[in-house]
């Protein structure tokens, strides 16, 4: 991470010591506050951060509008143009973990040389020398993961889109850039039987099959499943405004508890505001459950699976046994069917080759390659 971030936290000083480690400290108007947490990205950054500022909100009034503690950005350059982006409303009004995410991209791209042999990073480029062919360069360095490598294109397309006095400020060259794998979202899908030895791992009873066993019935992402508990729910059913985009185009959840979710449940005592909570019986940060939730993945020896990948496992299901699009739109919170048709063309195409195959005929000769009952050739 490099200075530039601070644009999101006012008054934040970076400081690294001569161990190597960097320290963060609360600054107004010249004056060390104080320090704050190591990890610029934890909630217990977060929860100083605020605090510390609130004691000093005194000290913020006599100084008027915050200055970010930065290194210096030059004009009309792509750093520049981010910055431009992250002050935009389309970044503005993201959910602060996907800023984050988008943050940490950009960054990423910043701080990388132009090529082997031009060690200038593109962070200073200016906007005019910026081609197509620089921008493919960023691509393809994520090449070995097509997912991440299609991510900083999306990103890359939402800043060249940022506009100014509402005209664009530079045309959007990212758009004439391929993608590596436009259809997938980088997750693989979790089947049965990977389920299967997830539940045989670690136990009915436990954590990590509650957590499970929610997934399996509901599909909620980690930012539901951290906040979902007994206050959701509505008689037989769960009732819940989405995490994901609820500050721009909320979607509000209205889904039927299955019976054996209802029968998991049943077995699980409720201590807390959520199903799922800590060691300490605290409800899980979004990021921690996420993080926890790996560990239970990679401790039933399927490292390559994550959270999503059951979202997906139920997606599939569902459309396997006849799921249409509205069905799945509904289930999911999905605005449209682009990302229902993924999974229910899928289940289609396997339907209609079973069916396809109940159809061969070969006008009865087929029956010529099975050996008779006596033993003899057909």
């Amino acid at each position: 991470m490099t200075d530039v971030a601070n644009i999101d936290l006012p008054y934040v000083e970076k400081n690294k010591s001569r161990h190597g480690s960097t320290r963060y400290y609360l600054r107004i108007d010249g004056a060390r506050i104080c320090r704050l947490p190591d990890d610029i990205n934890s909630e217990e950054f977060a929860s100083a951060y605020w605090k510390a500022r609130k004691a000093a909100k005194p000290a913020v009034e006599r100084v008027g509008e915050a200055k970010a503690i930065s290194v210096v950005v030059k004009p009309n350059s792509f750093r520049w143009l981010c910055m431009e982006y992250m002050r935009s409303n389309a970044f503005i009004t993201l959910d602060q973990s996907t800023q984050t995410r988008r943050r940490n991209i950009m960054e990423s791209m910043w701080a990388e040389p132009l090529s082997e042999k031009d060690d200038r990073t593109f962070s200073d480029i200016p906007l005019p020398k910026l081609t197509v062919s620089h921008l493919e360069v960023l691509r393809d360095r994520k090449r070995e993961a097509p997912f991440a490598a299609d991510e900083r294109l999306k990103v890359l397309r939402q800043v060249f889109d940022t506009k100014k006095d509402g005209k664009p400020i530079t045309a959007n060259i990212a758009r004439l850039v391929d993608p590596f794998n436009e259809h997938s979202d980088g997750h693989e899908t979790a089947t049965p039987d990977d389920i299967a030895k997830f539940i045989e791992h670690h136990g009915t009873g436990s954590k990590a099959v509650l957590y499970v066993a929610i997934q399996m019935y509901t599909g909620f992402r980690v930012s539901d499943l951290a906040v979902l508990g007994p206050q959701h729910r509505r008689k037989d059913a769960f009732k819940l405004r989405l995490f994901k985009n609820r500050n721009r185009t909320p979607v509000d959840i209205d889904i039927t508890i299955h019976p054996i979710l209802e029968a998991v449940l049943a077995t699980h005592t409720v201590t807390a505001m959520t199903y799922l909570v800590t060691e300490f019986g605290k409800p899980f940060s979004v990021k921690g459950l996420g993080n926890r939730i790996s560990d239970w993945w990679r401790q039933a020896g399927m490292p390559h699976l994550t959270s999503h990948s059951v979202r997906k496992g139920l997606a599939t299901d569902v459309a396997h046994n006849e799921a249409t699009d509205s069905m799945l739109e509904a289930m999911f919170g999905w605005k449209d069917s682009k990302t229902s048709k993924i999974y229910t063309r899928n289940a289609e195409k396997a339907r209609l080759a079973r069916q396809t195959v109940e159809k061969i005929n070969w006008d009865g000769i087929g029956s010529k390659l099975l050996p008779l009952k006596d033993g003899t050739e057909g």
